[in-house]
Formats: structure tokens, C-alpha cells, sequence
């Protein structure tokens, strides 16, 4: 296929794209699977940097510093705003970092102190960089997120940048509410996209947000935001019996 029809099937596709995040992202409904299938190759196809990559290629970029990019004084406003929240929310407490790439956020949390932190990203390039920063108190392991098991039960759970990467963002931060102690929270932070907006959107059926902020500089704007992982109160039904008097 010559290069100008790929480039006209790409931009076929694309209005496709756009009502798949606007109405069905998350939704289920006959012939879901392919179409998110679709659509996860046209995003490859069109070099979108919000969506899921192979291991292969975390490894090789994170092999060539293509993430040194988060050390940068542009990045801290952020690392600082998830500090900040742990700090506040749960001193002193364990913190389970899901896709943690080289291990940044310990570095902005250590100087509050924290019981454990445990960092788990998909490359092991990334977790051997990471490595430097282990201590009594702090560790890594390369294992995919979609997947891992966590060993015990965390006061909190971040997703820093990392839950527009998986596969299934939806079904894997509700298979973590699991590993989150009573009254845990979730902590996300997405930099704003069409994707990152509607996967944040759907989750936030399902989990109460307590606070969220957003910070913005020349790069664009990210979003953190505090969840709690009991489930959002069901509005009843209409006509539903009962009463709201006291009697």
C-alpha cells in the first residue's frame, strides 16, 4: 500500500476515532473488542503518545533517555502536587507507584517520609535505573501493572502518567481497589488529551473524587486527582418504594 492511501485511510478512520472516545470508550456493547482493537492501531499508526505501547518499546526508550525529559523543572509542579496530596492525606503512610518509570515520585516524597514505597513498571530498563534509589524502606519491581499482584495492602495507589498505557485503564485500576487499605485512596494524574479526558471521565462513575488540581505550563495541562475507591452512591431508581420521613 503506497504511502498517500495509508495517509487517506488514517484520515478516514479518524472521525471513527472521535465518536469512539465521545460515546462508546468503556461502554459494552456487540463488537466492542474489535473496534478498541481498531482504534488502538490507528492510535499506533498515528504515533499517539497517550496509548499503549509494547514492552519493546518502553525498553528502548527508556534504554536511549528518552524519559529523562521528567527530571526537567517543568515536570516538578506535578511530582509536587502528588507529594503534596500523600503528605496530607496519608502521612506517613505506604504509597504503591503503578508505572513508576525510574522512580521519580520517591525522590519528591522522601523528604515528608513514608512507611514503604513501592514502584512497578513494565520495563525492566526503567526498574534498573530506579535502582538507586531502593532502601529499607523502598523498592522496585518490573512486572506488567495489568497483571501484578502486590504482596500487601497500600494507603494509597498512583497512577502517574500511566493509566491511558494500559490495555484495559478501567478494569486494571478497579482490580486494584483490592490492594488499597480500608479508607485508601487512588491517586491519577493524566496529562489532557482526548483519551486521557474520557478514560478519567469513566472512571470517575465508578469512584468518588475528593480533590483535584490542574497544572499547566507551556507543555500543556495535567491533571491530578484524589479518589477514594468506595463505590459512588447509586441515585435510585424512579418511583423506587420508601420513604424520606422520619415518621
Amino acid at each position: 500500500m503506497t504511502k498517500p492511501i495509508r495517509d487517506l485511510g488514517r484520515r478516514a478512520f479518524k472521525p471513527v476515532y472521535l465518536l469512539y472516545y465521545k460515546l462508546l470508550f468503556g461502554r459494552r456493547f456487540p463488537g466492542a473488542g474489535r473496534l478498541a482493537a481498531r482504534v488502538h492501531d490507528w492510535e499506533k499508526a498515528t504515533g499517539r503518545g497517550d496509548a499503549p505501547a509494547a514492552k519493546e518499546v518502553w525498553e528502548a526508550q527508556y534504554g536511549r533517555g528518552g524519559w529523562e525529559l521528567m527530571r526537567r523543572l517543568d515536570e516538578l509542579a506535578r511530582y509536587s502536587v502528588i507529594a503534596g496530596y500523600l503528605h496530607h492525606l496519608k502521612p506517613g503512610g505506604s504509597v504503591l507507584d503503578v508505572g513508576c518509570g525510574e522512580g521519580l515520585l520517591a525522590d519528591h516524597l522522601r523528604p515528608f517520609g513514608y512507611a514503604r514505597y513501592l514502584g512497578v513498571d513494565l520495563s525492566e530498563t526503567a526498574v534498573r535505573q530506579a535502582a538507586g534509589r531502593a532502601d529499607e524502606r523502598t523498592a522496585f519491581t518490573a512486572a506488567d501493572a495489568e497483571s501484578y499482584v502486590p504482596a500487601e495492602r497500600w494507603d494509597a495507589i498512583v497512577f502517574n502518567e500511566s493509566v491511558y498505557y494500559f490495555r484495559d485503564p478501567l478494569g486494571t485500576v478497579r482490580r486494584y481497589e483490592g490492594f488499597l487499605e480500608d479508607g485508601g485512596l487512588f491517586i491519577v494524574s493524566t496529562f489532557r488529551s482526548r483519551r486521557a479526558d474520557v478514560i478519567v471521565r469513566r472512571l470517575l462513575e465508578r469512584y468518588r473524587l475528593l480533590e483535584k488540581t490542574a497544572i499547566s505550563n507551556r507543555k500543556g495541562t495535567w491533571v491530578v486527582r484524589v479518589a477514594t475507591a468506595a463505590r459512588r452512591p447509586t441515585a435510585p431508581r424512579a418511583g423506587a418504594a420508601g420513604s424520606a420521613s422520619g415518621g
